[in-house]
């Protein structure tokens, strides 16, 4: 089983989405403080070489602006079985969260409730916003700063 497997079980847990008519959207979860997370786990969504590569951008981004992103790989059957496995305790490298990533899409699962913490779309095709947009509304989420708009 291959990464794309994780990326095809994305595709089904987020309703098949990412077609070229995408909803821009933003999603969060205000039951889940982004207070709370102080590592992170980043996970490319598909084994797509651009995807992995902006991965590591986003962590880099992340990491710049002063949060603990950490890589994580593997092979998963579906998303829920790779939050879980992430975020299992006992863990090597504890995290409080699982960011899964692809060039226009975002996704934060908290760990302490196997949930859907932050999440958000754009069509930068379509003229939406890129992936370091995406990761300053995300970091946004995370200081607690207000929504705009």
């Amino acid at each position: 089983m291959t990464r794309t497997c994780l990326g095809a079980a994305l595709l089904l847990v987020t309703g098949c989405q990412f077609t070229s008519n995408k909803k821009q959207f933003e999603e969060w979860n205000m039951s889940v403080p982004g207070s709370r997370f102080k590592t992170i786990a980043t996970v490319a969504a598909t084994n797509s070489p651009a995807d992995i590569r902006l991965t590591g951008q986003l962590r880099e981004q992340l990491k710049a602006d002063g949060w603990h992103a950490v890589p994580r790989s593997g092979r998963w059957g579906s998303v829920s079985e790779a939050v879980t496995q992430i975020c299992a305790p006992g863990e090597e490298q504890p995290v409080d969260g699982v960011l899964l990533v692809t060039y226009d899409h975002l996704v934060l699962y908290d760990c302490q409730s196997l949930t859907s913490a932050f999440e958000i779309q754009s069509s930068p095709e379509g003229g939406g916003m890129g992936l370091p947009d995406l990761t300053q509304h995300l970091i946004d989420y995370l200081s607690g700063k207000p929504r705009k708009g």
